[in-house]
């Protein structure tokens, strides 16, 4: 299965296409936007962080939406392509006036053009595939992220003492931050972190309150709640998702870069602001990069951590230190604005030019969008309104191969059709003077209205846009090679697909008996025919020697397959055989277990007729007062105990009696043994040891 196949199985082909020209035009759209953001930057560098951070979080903010209107110009789910559906052309509901001209080809950059855009097109499929399949990965990335983040939240942590919980809530209170911001220490993060939005938590390694001083830890304090006074996290989240999108884009990760290092320059700024000492706050960022270097962590890219980007701690530490005038001058803002126009613009250029204005109508109702026209297009189909109002009838002239012009009744030029492609009105400037003059050579030509000649010149046209498709198809791009096929999984039919017989050749249509050029063309086309009926004969053979293989293969195949059911018959009937004697050795079993069981079932019913018998003797003999009553019934080679108290040999005899009766063992033999008694406690349980 190709690439094309299994995404058209999944993916509409309008959105396969749209998507992957989205693709490409996000690589030079990235590339501007990062050139743009590059330049901003560097003529904003007096400006404050946080308006350079949503310069840069902006930029990938405005690359999301750009790509996502290139998506919506380029999706057109009700595009034909003609290559698949055969125009049906009514000879009554049109006039077609058709003359001989120039045949001029196209040039070297179209031609080139054409080429990497039909390669492009060809592997389009893989490329949403791959693009596909990378964005999945990234976002099980993100998501692996997200799930350990997570975790951090409740796993191995515990909560600081009041002071620090107390002194968190007055900086909240001074950055404005209304929601309750709990404070944590975790033995899994190496340096201060926020985690979650609606319920922020900050996380402090273990044993940070005790490596750093008191202000270092207000410090780090002021600078996590500013990510949270920020909504970074938030923020965050949505440029984990950009980046997903167009993670093979280098321009798109710079962009992100710069963003979250601007994102810890305006949260040190914030930070700063609420401790108002400079070099107290630097000792902190000192000494987070000494365990930074100790530890070799990193943190997880959805928690907003203290550190920010690694090894990034000694500009910040610089920047604080020496911290200069920040005021922006007049020509720097100016500047900024110039490039942020002229990007505008850029984008704004590459949108006109894929702009198309549509035809207008004389009816205010919708038209039907018009196919796209490929070179072998003879005429295209005429719109629905032509057909519903007469005075709007269109003639379409084909005057070159490369130039379809389609004009209504009165003669104005409605649609024109250069290479298949429809030409905006913005651009008939450019082909003014090529529509002129074929328009002029068309006035000389002869107008075909009876419906015999309008077959016959179709039937001219067509053998001769036959001949100019073959001259073309040499300049045509390359077919790209296959791309390697995964091995053939076992269990696989080894015989392959049958051969598929050749196609013969479809013989020319004779011209008319007066056109003398269109029987020398008819001619030339017969000669043609002829080379092609013998290599038409000659794949025959080939196909007759292909499929005598294929027979073969698959008689040797099927006599293959044969054996091995065998094979597995006999498996199947020795396993039938192996399970017959275990299921007589299992009822063998069962009768053995049915003895056993009837036998248990005697015993249980001697051991009851006992019990009741010595409940009966022993209330009789007023050694107990009930049936219910608890007692302990004791009787071995010494004498008859109940309660602990021995009672008379008399009723020793007596019981050694009853139990002898009613068992059928013989007590004396079971007493003499040494140890040996016959006991029974509390009315529930009786026992007798050996």
């Amino acid at each position: 299965m190709t690439p094309q196949t299994l995404i058209n199985d999944v993916i509409p082909q309008a959105v396969t296409h749209a998507l992957g020209y989205t693709l490409l035009h996000s690589l030079w759209q990235g590339a501007l936007m990062a050139l743009l953001v590059g330049i901003l930057l560097r003529l904003m560098h007096r400006h404050s962080a946080a308006t350079r951070y949503w310069v840069a979080w902006g930029a990938l903010i405005a690359l999301l939406l750009v790509s996502g209107v290139t998506f919506y110009n380029l999706y057109s789910p009700d595009t034909v392509s003609l290559e698949n559906t055969a125009l049906a052309v009514d000879p009554a509901g049109f006039t077609s006036s058709i003359t001989e001209a120039h045949i001029t080809g196209p040039s070297f950059w179209e031609n080139a053009l054409a080429q990497g855009q039909g390669y492009f097109n060809e592997h389009l499929p893989a490329v949403v595939m791959l693009w596909l399949m990378g964005m999945l990965l990234m976002g099980l990335r993100v998501l692996g992220g997200w799930v350990y983040v997570q975790r951090l939240r409740s796993y191995r942590t515990q909560a600081v003492t009041q002071v620090w919980q107390q002194k968190t809530l007055e900086l909240s209170q001074k950055l404005g931050i209304h929601r309750w911001v709990r404070v944590a220490e975790s033995a899994l993060v190496q340096m201060p972190m926020v985690i979650g939005h609606f319920k922020p938590l900050i996380l402090l390694p273990l044993g940070a309150f005790s490596g750093l001083s008191t202000a270092q830890v207000e410090a780090i304090l002021a600078h996590e709640l500013a990510h949270i006074h920020r909504r970074d996290y938030l923020l965050n989240l949505l440029q984990s998702m950009v980046e997903t999108l167009f993670f093979f884009h280098p321009a798109v990760w710079w962009i992100s870069d710069c963003a979250r290092t601007e994102r810890e320059h305006a949260c040190d700024d914030l930070a700063l602001a609420l401790c108002g000492d400079s070099l107290t706050y630097a000792y902190a960022l000192t000494n987070l990069e000494e365990i930074l270097m100790k530890t070799n962590v990193t943190s997880p890219r959805l928690a907003v951590a203290f550190s920010g980007r690694r090894r990034s701690l000694l500009g910040r530490i610089t920047r604080l230190v020496q911290k200069s005038n920040l005021r922006p001058s007049f020509s720097e803002g100016f500047l900024a604005c110039c490039a942020v126009i002229a990007g505008v613009m850029v984008f704004s250029a590459s949108a006109w030019a894929n702009y198309t204005v549509p035809a207008p109508s004389a009816e205010p109702e919708k038209q039907a969008e018009k196919p796209v026209l490929s070179k072998s297009t003879i005429i295209a189909a005429v719109p629905k309104q032509a057909s519903e109002n007469p005075d709007e009838d269109l003639v379409l002239q084909q005057l070159d191969d490369d130039l379809i012009i389609v004009k209504n009744k009165k003669g104005k030029v409605v649609e024109v059709y250069v290479n298949g492609r429809r030409i905006p009105k913005s651009e008939l400037g450019k082909y003014q003077s090529r529509i002129d003059q074929q328009l002029a050579a068309a006035k000389k030509g002869k107008t075909i209205r009876d419906d015999d000649e309008v077959e016959s010149a179709m039937a001219q046209v067509e053998v001769s846009l036959d001949r100019i498709d073959e001259e073309r198809a040499h300049r045509l791009a390359p077919r790209a090679p296959m791309p390697p096929m995964p091995r053939t999984p076992r269990g696989f039919r080894r015989d392959g697909v049958a051969p598929v017989a050749p196609v013969p050749p479809v013989a020319p249509v004779a011209p008319l008996s007066n056109d003398k050029e269109g029987n020398k063309r008819y001619k030339q086309s017969l000669k043609e025919y002829d080379a092609r009926m013998k290599e038409f004969e000659a794949r025959m053979e080939e196909y007759g020697e292909r499929e005598a293989e294929y027979v073969a293969r698959r008689q040797a195949d099927q006599e293959g397959r044969m054996t091995e059911h065998n094979r597995r018959l006999e498996d199947q009937n020795r396993r039938l055989a192996e399970h017959s004697v275990r299921m007589k050795d299992h009822e063998k079993r069962m009768a053995e277990h049915a003895v056993r069981m009837k036998d248990h079932e005697e015993r249980m019913k001697k051991h009851e007729a006992m019990m009741k018998e010595l409940k009966a003797a022993l209330v009789s003999d007023g050694l107990i007062k009930s049936a219910e009553a608890d007692y302990d019934f004791r009787l071995d080679k010494t004498g008859l105990y109940i309660d602990d108290k021995k009672q008379s040999d008399a009723l020793f005899e007596k019981y050694k009696k009853i139990i002898q009766s009613t068992t059928g063992e013989d007590v004396d033999l079971m007493l003499k043994k040494e140890g040996a008694n016959f006991r029974i406690q509390s009315n529930k349980s009786s026992e007798k040891t050996k």
